[in-house]
C-alpha cells in the first residue's frame, strides 16, 4: 500500500511544490494552506501516515497542529518545513514530537530522502509492535517472574546499554532491538543463521536486507569507536572495560584506538555477529 501524505502551508507555492514531489513517493490526499483546516481534517477521524506542515502560520502555528493531532493519532509521523532558523522554535518543534526540521527553500532530494527515512522508522516501529504483541502473548501463557512486566525491563536494558555505547536514537539502533526481540528464545539461531537471514527476519522485503545490514554496520562502526575514543583518553574507563572485549574483537579497538590516535579515518572491520550476541545477552538475561 502507497505511503499517505498530507500538506500544510499557507504559501501555495511551496504547499504545490512538496505535494509534487511527495506524489512520486507515494499519495498526498490532503493539501491546506492554514492550521485550522488541518485540525478539521484529523479531528474528523481521518488520517495519514506522514504530514510536512509548516511552522508559521497566521491562524494556528505547525507547533500547536503537532500538539493538537499527537493527542489524537501518537501514530502520525510530521515533518515541519520554514524559513525561520530560530533555535528555540527549532527544539519546540522537535519537543512536541516532529521527526525533521526542514529550511525552505525545498529542495527535491532532500525532501525524498526524509521521506523516505520517516516511513523506514514507521515500517521499523510497526516491525517491533509486532514482535513486541507475540512476546506479549508468550509471556501470558508463562508463569509471573518478576513485578515488572518483561517489556519494561527490556526496554530499560535497550535504553542503558545504547546510551553507555552513545548511540541512542542513531539509526540502526532500532534494528538491533528488532533482531534481539525477534530472536527471543531462539540464541541458537541467532548464533548459527548468516547475517543474511538474521536481517531478513526484520525486513519487509527483500529490498530492505541490504539496507538493513548497512544501517547495523554504521551504528556498530559509530559504537567502536565511542568506545575506543572511551579507551583513548582512559584505559581503565568503566565504560571501555565493560564493553571493549565483550561487544568487539581485540583487533576492532586496538586499530580504532590507533587511527583516533593518529587521527586516521576508521577502517576498523568489526564482528556484527559478536556485538549482536552480546546485545542479546545483555538484554535478556534472566528473562
Amino acid at each position: 500500500m502507497a505511503a499517505t501524505f498530507a500538506v500544510v502551508d499557507d504559501d501555495l507555492a511551496s504547499q504545490r511544490m512538496l505535494a509534487d514531489i511527495l506524489n512520486t513517493r507515494g499519495d498526498v490526499i490532503a493539501e491546506f494552506s492554514s492550521g485550522h483546516e488541518a485540525l478539521r481534517f484529523f479531528e474528523s477521524g481521518r488520517r495519514v501516515d506522514v504530514c510536512f506542515i509548516d511552522l508559521l502560520m497566521p491562524d494556528l502555528s505547525g507547533i500547536e497542529v503537532v500538539e493538537k493531532v499527537l493527542s489524537m493519532f501518537p501514530e502520525t509521523l510530521f515533518v515541519m518545513i520554514s524559513q525561520v532558523e530560530a533555535k528555540t522554535l527549532m527544539a519546540k518543534a522537535y519537543t512536541v514530537g516532529i521527526e525533521f526540521f526542514i529550511h525552505k527553500p525545498i529542495n527535491r532530494n532532500e525532501i525524498l530522502a526524509i521521506a523516505e527515512r520517516v516511513l523506514e522508522k514507521q515500517r521499523l516501529k510497526s516491525t517491533l509492535d509486532q514482535i513486541e504483541k507475540s512476546l506479549a502473548e508468550i509471556r501470558a501463557l508463562k508463569p509471573v517472574k518478576s513485578y515488572q512486566p518483561d517489556e519494561q525491563i527490556i526496554k530499560k536494558r535497550f535504553q542503558g546499554i545504547f546510551a553507555d555505547l552513545g548511540i541512542v536514537g542513531e539509526t540502526g539502533s532500532r534494528e538491533l532491538q528488532a533482531i534481539v526481540l525477534r530472536f527471543k528464545d531462539h540464541e541458537e539461531e541467532l548464533v548459527n543463521l548468516p547475517l543474511r537471514s538474521i536481517y531478513q527476519a526484520i525486513a519487509g522485503n527483500e529490498e530492505e536486507i541490504q539496507s538493513i545490514e548497512q544501517r547495523i554496520r554504521r551504528v556498530i562502526k559509530q559504537a567502536l569507536g565511542n568506545i575506543a575514543l572511551r579507551g583513548l583518553e582512559d584505559f581503565y574507563d568503566e565504560y571501555f572495560e565493560r564493553y571493549a572485549s565483550k561487544y568487539f574483537d581485540y583487533a576492532e579497538v586496538r586499530d580504532r584506538v590507533l587511527e583516533l590516535r593518529q587521527k586516521r579515518t576508521s577502517s576498523a572491520r568489526i564482528n556484527i555477529r559478536k556485538f549482536l550476541i552480546a546485545l542479546y545477552m545483555d538484554v535478556l538475561h534472566d528473562i
